[in-house]
């Protein structure tokens, strides 16, 4: 998503260079492109213990044997690559850099590489010596990176972490509530699963309930059908307003008839929900950027963790009842946000590239 938003920012913005959008993952071997996103799914939603100390220990030393892997699966990245002969790969995920960079070693690719770090955070596995900018989500992130590998503060640029270019408009919230079927004057909790099952919804919504019968949910449960049918199911008391979601494209325009959204902390989540302005209730992090991400919206005091649905229930209530409250963290989670980074990043591209402007047409070509 990181990704589409830059690329979109530089076509809107900057027309004239030929910016196309890859996914790296996609482009790796067969038998590579499975174990990767079988394993990580496999690790962080069934065995959290093991990913954790696998996210540590990488990030203290590197993996000959994981980096040997990753090069054996990505040479067909590293061909389509070479032969697009790009000037600059911008990069949202750690994968890419890591090919690239060896590949700019041994000479067989000239382009600069660019990384955009998608957390907050600075695992190592973002740092290699060949790029030449990264693009972070705070002063804190630029501070890690400096510090702990030596990137010159030159090359480092606080951007934010991009989202889509909806997240800097205002919706029609009129015509969002008449879409949806949502009343005005009664509040609005929005879940959203994040493509897990990161936490217990259901029984979230049903302790919700018991406070707050006038609340009306919108559950977005992502491709996890499953989830959503079950959602669909639970007993609603009367009156109650419950919207279960699979996968929608409008997530600003749900954030932004929400009071409070309810979501794990996952690097686009998190900014998405910031962009909005809206005051966030971290129901789970995966072990590592995750936790990072918790703790920068925590210390922005734009949101709280709410790890239980006792806890959720709880925070959930306090800010729909205090007005003064809520107001006070949608207008930190708003300072927060970034709603802009995308632009912000396609500008600061676009300058380091030189642009061939069309040849100009004739003086006098003949037309009336």
């Amino acid at each position: 998503m990181a990704g589409k938003a830059v690329t979109a920012a530089l076509r809107a913005r900057h027309p004239l260079l030929d910016t196309s959008h890859v996914d790296c993952v996609a482009l790796t071997s067969n038998i590579y492109k499975h174990i990767y996103r079988w394993g990580y799914i496999q690790l962080v939603d069934k065995h959290v213990l093991l990913w954790r100390r696998l996210y540590e220990s990488t990030n203290e030393k590197t993996s000959k044997l994981g980096h040997a892997l990753t090069v054996l699966g990505g040479r067909r990245f590293i061909r389509f690559v070479k032969e697009r002969a790009p000037d600059v790969v911008l990069c949202t995920h750690f994968l890419a850099p890591e090919l690239l960079g060896r590949a700019i070693r041994k000479g067989k690719i000239q382009a600069q590489v660019h990384v955009v770090i998608t957390d907050h955070d600075t695992h190592r596995n973002w740092y290699y010596p060949e790029v030449s900018r990264y693009y972070v989500a705070s002063e804190l992130i630029k501070a890690r990176l400096a510090l702990t590998y030596g990137v010159p503060e030159e090359r480092i640029d606080v951007t934010g972490i991009p989202v889509r270019a909806e997240f800097s408009a205002e919706p029609d919230l009129a015509a969002v509530r008449v879409r949806y079927g949502l009343d005005p004057e009664r509040p609005t909790v929005l879940f959203l699963s994040g493509g897990f099952h990161a936490g217990p919804m259901g029984a979230s919504v049903l302790g919700l309930w018991r406070d707050r019968r006038d609340v009306q949910v919108i559950a977005v449960c992502g491709r996890n059908e499953r989830l959503r049918r079950r959602i669909s199911r639970l007993p609603r008391p009367a009156g109650a307003v419950l919207l279960p979601l699979g996968f929608v494209d409008d997530v600003r325009d749900l954030m932004a008839v929400a009071d409070v959204v309810v979501a794990k902390s996952g690097g686009m989540s998190t900014s998405e929900c910031m962009a909005a302005g809206r005051p966030m209730l971290i129901s789970g992090s995966i072990p590592g950027q995750e936790e990072r991400n918790a703790d920068a919206v925590l210390e922005a005091g734009a949101g709280y963790r709410a790890l239980t649905p006792e806890e959720i229930r709880y925070r959930t209530t306090q800010l729909l009842d205090d007005a003064d409250l809520r107001a006070g963290v949608a207008r930190r989670a708003g300072l927060f946000g970034r709603p802009r980074a995308a632009a912000d990043i396609a500008d600061r591209v676009a300058a380091l590239l030189p642009v061939e402007e069309p040849p100009a047409g004739p003086r006098f070509h003949g037309a009336l």
